[in-house]
């Protein structure tokens, strides 16, 4: 990640921006109790709430980072959105065999997928809710899209027990 794109500290205000937004960094244990919470208190209705979420802040982030970089292909703004992904923690992701239509995206080493399965074990259902959600955001930054347009689910998740954790990304 070129220095220019790298998150900026502000330190006399305290706050650590990317893409002209403000980032907060959270451990695993953090994010996935405030995950867990969301989903005891909305419960089916979660999922959709915490994908929106992912998205909206992913999609925000990355069309400011976009701006700052001038961009390229569609294929490079995805490749530059897996490495922020990566370089904030949540995991590396192969956006490769993502476009214009979606498709299909894998991730290794899952921030909520390894933070789940280490603080209440396996999970009865995939749980990468903000990881499914990114991935839409960064489609629909790709390649222009209102952010309605495009939905991700993940289909494959380590903390349910798969051997990796793999989303399909709609574009409708």
């Amino acid at each position: 990640m070129s220095f220019h794109l790298a998150p900026q500290a502000d330190l006399e205000r305290g706050i650590t921006t990317l893409g002209g937004r403000r980032l907060v960094f959270h451990c695993h244990h953090y994010n996935v109790f405030l995950q867990r919470t969301i989903e005891d208190a909305l419960q089916e209705r979660a999922p959709r709430l915490l994908v929106a979420a992912g998205m909206e802040a992913s999609r925000s982030m990355l069309q400011g980072r976009e701006g700052e970089a001038q961009s390229g292909s569609a294929a490079r703004v995805l490749q530059r959105a897996a490495d922020t992904f990566a370089a904030q923690g949540f995991g590396r992701v192969d956006v490769r065999q993502l476009g214009e239509g979606g498709g299909q995206a894998t991730l290794d080493h899952s921030h909520y997928a390894v933070g789940w399965v280490s603080r209440w074990g396996k999970r009865p259902a995939p749980g990468c809710f903000f990881a499914a959600g990114f991935l839409a955001g960064a489609v629909a930054v790709a390649y222009r899209l209102a952010p309605e347009r495009v939905t991700s689910r993940e289909v494959e998740c380590v903390a349910a027990g798969d051997e990796r954790c793999s989303f399909r990304v709609e574009v409708w």
